[in-house]
């Protein structure tokens, strides 16, 4: 890796022609009324670019510059040996135009992932405001908006889908960073469920910011005799059967307690013992397991 925190596996140097690193170099070619600029470039041992500026002719004044995760060499052809505001100008901005290139490619890397998920993933800020939805989630937020989206569970019946998203947000991002993240089902009015899954983002380098990441998987509906198949192949009790279709319909643990008439403790009770038998570890992998419950098996070939 480049650095620390970085994503991106083989380090390199700008393209020959990058319009920055040409910026640059027209910078120092005018502040310091050279006839040549050149800028050799090296992030590390096996990688290395040169850039050029006018006709090299000499040696020149050769101005060092070491930062994280690369170095350079920038040599001036002029009469006149560079200062060191200079040196420290030119260092700083060498710094911020790889920087600026190593995020922009990273963002671009995440963005084409994120993009290829089947789930609606979007990002809040810690004031609650959206500041990234892939297609997917645009197209969500659009059917709330065209369609008039809203809950249909419990206590929430008539609450639109981004208005309780962004009270869950609020909740999340007021939470201990070490707290588990808010997991649920979501029913919509037009009859289809979603996986939801709300988690607190910390990042500490190099600014310190605070976000939210909501990720909403759709689950597709199953008919009861494909309920019925996974409580049996899991060998669930009957009242582990009734948390399980409550589930499905969205319920929070308090909601099912009261559908069930039994505490939130028992409740609790139920879903780690549905974890045990099924392997899950959360209510999103419950949920999965179970929309998944109707597909025909996997087979492999030896």
């Amino acid at each position: 890796m480049t650095s620390k925190g970085s994503i991106l596996l083989r380090p390199h140097c700008p393209d020959p022609d990058d319009p920055d690193i040409a910026a640059l170099l027209e910078l120092t070619f005018t502040r310091t009324d050279a006839s040549w600029v050149t800028l050799d470039l090296r992030v590390d041992s096996n990688v290395r670019q040169s850039y050029s500026m006018g006709t090299v002719d000499g040696e020149g004044h050769p101005i060092n510059i070491s930062a994280d995760g690369f170095e350079a060499t920038i040599r001036i052809g002029s009469s006149r040996e560079p200062d060191d505001h200079l040196a420290r100008i030119l260092s700083f901005s060498l710094e911020k135009i790889l920087m600026c290139r190593r995020y922009h490619e990273q963002v671009a890397l995440l963005r084409g992932a994120l993009d290829t998920t089947t789930s609606a993933v979007l990002l809040f800020d810690r004031r609650g405001s959206i500041v990234y939805a892939i297609p997917r989630a645009d197209r969500l937020l659009s059917r709330q908006t065209q369609d008039g989206l809203v809950l249909e569970v419990g206590e929430r019946i008539g609450t639109p889908l981004v208005t309780f998203l962004c009270s869950k947000v609020e909740q999340v991002v007021s939470s201990q960073p070490d707290d588990h993240p808010w997991t649920g089902t979501l029913a919509l009015s037009d009859g289809s469920l979603l996986a939801c899954e709300i988690l607190r983002v910390e990042v500490a380098s190099p600014i310190a910011t605070t976000g939210v990441l909501a990720l909403l998987q759709p689950v597709p509906a199953l008919s009861k005799l494909c309920l019925e198949s996974f409580c049996a192949r899991h060998r669930l009790s009957p009242r582990e059967e009734d948390v399980v279709t409550l589930l499905l319909e969205g319920l929070t643990t308090l909601d099912m307690a009261n559908r069930l008439g039994i505490s939130a403790h028992t409740v609790r009770d139920h879903l780690k013992r549905l974890y045990r038998k099924t392997g899950a570890r959360s209510r999103s992998e419950l949920l999965s397991l179970i929309s998944t419950a109707g597909a025909p098996p996997t087979v492999t070939s030896m």
